[in-house]
């Protein structure tokens, strides 16, 4: 066991860790911290789902109006969701216009910065929210099963 599963056993519950190697699946491992993390997300600013509920909530702000990535990190905030990194928000932008999500051009109105990307909804966008809005309903069904779950206990 190298240095950094060392530490990584050493965490438990009681001092702040998770505890063993929870966590380490998925690819993580040195050199790959991919997987690092999994589970402990309940200890920090934001809940396991935050990250996948970004994905809709972006569709959901363009299909109102084209948006520049600070205005929808501004619109994110306004539901909770301000603690996810600028970088991943880009990230998925690019991704969902690579994959013919959303199609983006620069910015003609004059701002005193620099010229601004805006991000406009697809067709394809649109029926990607519509699909993203049914499993959001399954995903709420399902969380007020395990809910009622959990206050029988």
């Amino acid at each position: 066991m190298n240095e950094k599963n060392q530490s990584n056993a050493n965490e438990t519950p009681e001092n702040g860790g998770m505890g063993g190697d929870f966590g380490r699946g998925n690819g993580g491992g040195p050199g790959n911290p991919r997987g690092r993390g999994r589970g402990r997300r309940w200890m920090g600013a934001y809940s396991l789902m935050d990250v996948r509920l970004v994905e809709p909530a972006l569709l959901a702000f363009l299909q109102k109006k084209p948006n520049h990535g600070y205005g929808l990190l501004e619109e994110l905030e306004k539901i909770g969701l301000g603690s996810i990194q600028p970088s991943v928000i880009y990230r998925i932008l690019r991704d969902y216009e690579e994959i013919g999500l959303v199609e983006s051009g620069w910015d003609k109105d004059e701002t005193q910065g620099p010229p601004r990307r805006v991000y406009g909804l697809t067709a394809a966008g649109l029926a990607a929210l519509g699909r993203a809005k049914k499993s959001l309903n399954d995903t709420v069904d399902r969380i007020e099963v395990l809910l009622k779950i959990i206050d029988q206990a």
